[in-house]
């Protein structure tokens, strides 16, 4: 295959691929720790509106890629069109932001997928951040483009999986929705000195005012 190929994968990705990846995508420690934190805090209306909130990007993104398809079927990346559209100055302006945002947001999925290795196995921290990358690296220097697409398509199937296996496990294995709303009703009766203790390890809080709040448990 030519390198066009390579970085775009022929152009041939279908809508079910497209929409795959996009769950797989969306589906990092961020979103989950933050829909986890509203389910907590609003109940099952926290996630949902968290969802809602957020679909509407999706949507607005799906309406510009179609159009970009249309005007700029040749085109890479963003800042190809920015360089077109508005010129060199805006273009490298473009790039520093571009490779700022993705330097953010691979530190955010590494430590985030290194620190999920680390609770679920005790692998050190440090080691799994080394780790994790190579994975990626190597399938994508191998298919470019659609081996990230192919490999985001088994993600999601893998996150509907487990999805389906804790919903069966709380609700049907090892309880009931009448049970779990039982213990919930038990739940709301509790004071603020009861939550404490009982999310408190070795006597020492992590639901206090500016300390967990700023994520240094």
């Amino acid at each position: 295959h030519t390198s066009e190929f390579f970085n775009t994968a022929g152009r041939t990705v279908k809508t079910g691929l497209t929409a795959s990846v996009i769950v797989s995508q969306w589906t990092w420690a961020a979103t989950l720790l933050q829909s986890s934190n509203v389910a907590w805090q609003y109940g099952v209306s926290g996630p949902f509106w968290y969802a809602s909130g957020a679909t509407i990007q999706v949507l607005l993104f799906g309406i510009l890629a179609i159009e970009v398809k249309r005007r700029a079927r040749t085109a890479h990346t963003c800042c190809e069109m920015v360089l077109a559209r508005w010129g060199k100055a805006a273009h490298i302006s473009f790039i520093f932001f571009c490779f700022l945002t993705n330097t953010i947001v691979t530190s955010m999925l590494l430590l985030g997928g290194a620190a999920t290795v680390n609770a679920l196995t005790g692998m050190d921290i440090y080691l799994a951040s080394f780790l994790i990358p190579w994975g990626v690296i190597l399938y994508t220097a191998a298919g470019g483009l659609k081996a990230t697409f192919l490999a985001s398509y088994i993600h999601t199937a893998i996150i509907f999986l487990v999805l389906v296996i804790c919903v069966y496990t709380v609700y049907v294995k090892e309880s009931s929705t009448d049970a779990i709303y039982m213990g919930l009703e038990t739940v709301r009766s509790y004071t603020e000195g009861e939550c404490r203790r009982i999310f408190s390890q070795q006597g020492d809080s992590f639901l206090e005012t500016s300390f967990y709040e700023a994520g240094k448990y």
